[in-house]
């Protein structure tokens, strides 16, 4: 633990400080943040002093530190990121694009990818992942489909995949690196949620051991870290340079990064590869596989078990939409779910997840279909909007600063969007500057009243 140990012993050395942060590590603390956060919290809270090291050019405890993690997790060179998975994100489309340059992104993206369209002037490409309505999710993403883009488009650049999905979906990303090495396109993978996977293979296998160029994970989503504690790998083959890599994080990077953030994203590491960390993990995934065998066996209420991590528990209930179980759970049975859409609800499992939480949510699940409560099913949309390909007509980056002006949703059909519209989570866009406004788009954001299109 080498940022950890430091810290420790340069507490002993008790040097007089007059730099950043000013509470002096603790040494005031406004009250309420005392009694909330607690007096230790501040006292491993500095800046780059003397003797510390810098995360935008690190040499000392940071770069071993991170020489170390890559080591952990099997990559060419492993950074850690304290603003979270987005800017990792961002910093890899930086480092492989320039303007203009083409990208095709999976849809189901996070909306993330966005802002690196702006600030790359990168051109998308929009490619559908499988999408299934009996579920409303995103599924696999069609390796033919894949194929048959990068023969169309020589000129892309680089790949962007989300894997695994928010609900939990895998795709066959060896084979999709496969495909993309034959069109020379760099592989990004977006696997934010899938940060335990380096440590208990059952869960899915790490994209950085299926030949994926680039992955960001966070580990605050299910590895136990605090937000938002993430990090950026570059594969172990991959000819993508380190220092561009390092380059274009310190173009989006706070140059006054939290040291506590990086104890926990080392200590979350050096946890996760202990003993007691695999004892952890293993114990998380029986007990959520327990709960899964059980939630199966109530009547009317399915579990989405088909090629996906299982600290995703996708359920939905007959006669009932994903949205309206939520509510119930929310409202009489104080649980809260990671996210619902119009026929599922999903439930993130992670380090934190007891065995009393699972057996609260099945209880309530099992009590909730007991009632045999019945909801008249909502009318169906025939294409959920979040599966209807977009129409771009301009990139993001030209559209911005354009002059825009809002107009009443039904007037905006066949109109160019300026605002990006997204549900959070999951963060998928359903409409982003510079895409055409179709009838399906306005039927969806129905009680939207007005819209912001170009002018």
């Amino acid at each position: 633990m080498t940022i950890v140990n430091f810290i420790e012993n340069f507490k002993k050395k008790k040097r007089v400080l007059f730099t950043t942060p000013s509470h002096g590590q603790g040494d005031f603390v406004n009250p309420a943040s005392l009694k909330l956060l607690g007096h230790k919290f501040f006292t491993c809270d500095y800046s780059e002093i003397e003797g510390f090291d810098n995360l935008s050019n690190p040499i000392g405890i940071i770069r071993t530190s991170q020489v170390e993690a890559a080591r952990i997790y099997g990559a060419k060179s492993t950074f850690f990121l304290t603003n979270g998975s987005t800017s990792g994100i961002i910093a890899s489309m930086f480092a492989l694009l320039n303007r203009c340059d083409k990208v095709l992104i999976a849809r189901n993206c996070h909306k993330s990818v966005y802002n690196g369209l702006v600030l790359t002037g990168a051109v998308p490409l929009w490619l559908m992942p499988q999408y299934n309505k009996e579920w409303g999710i995103y599924e696999t993403i069609s390796l033919d489909l894949l194929e048959e883009t990068l023969a169309r488009n020589k000129d892309i650049k680089a790949f962007i995949m989300t894997n695994p999905s928010y609900e939990g979906v895998m795709s066959d990303v060896y084979r999709i690196s496969s495909v993309c090495k034959k069109y020379n396109v760099k592989l990004i993978v977006d696997e934010a949620h899938g940060a335990l996977w380096t440590y208990h293979k059952a869960l899915g296998t790490p994209a950085l051991m299926q030949g994926a160029d680039i992955v960001v994970q966070s580990l605050h989503k299910t590895a136990g870290a605090l937000n938002p504690a993430a990090l950026l790998h570059i594969g172990l083959d991959s000819d993508i340079e380190p220092k561009n890599i390092q380059k274009a994080l310190n173009l989006i990077t706070t140059t006054s990064p939290s040291y506590p953030l990086l104890v926990n994203i080392e200590s979350t590491i050096n946890y996760l590869s202990s003993q007691s960390g695999q004892t952890k993990l293993q114990e998380l995934v029986k007990n959520v596989n327990r709960t899964i065998r059980f939630l199966k066996s109530i009547p009317n209420l399915e579990v989405y078990s088909y090629n996906n991590d299982v600290t995703k528990i996708l359920v939905k209930v007959t006669n009932m939409s994903g949205f309206e179980l939520s509510d119930i759970l929310f409202d009489e049975y104080n649980i809260e779910d990671e996210l619902a859409n119009e026929k599922s609800v999903m439930f993130l499992t992670g380090l934190g997840t007891t065995k009393s939480k699972l057996k609260k949510l099945e209880k309530a699940l099992f009590d909730l279909c007991a009632k045999n409560i019945k909801i008249k099913p909502n009318e169906e949309r025939e294409n959920p909007v979040i599966n209807i390909e977009p129409r771009v007509r301009y990139t993001p980056a030209l559209l911005w600063g354009k002059p825009s002006r809002e107009v009443e949703s039904k007037y905006a059909l066949a109109r160019v969007s300026m605002e990006l519209i997204a549900d959070y989570p999951p963060g998928i866009p359903i409409l982003l500057p510079g895409e055409v406004i179709k009838k399906e788009h306005i039927e969806y954001l129905k009680d939207r009243q007005k819209i912001k299109v170009l002018m």
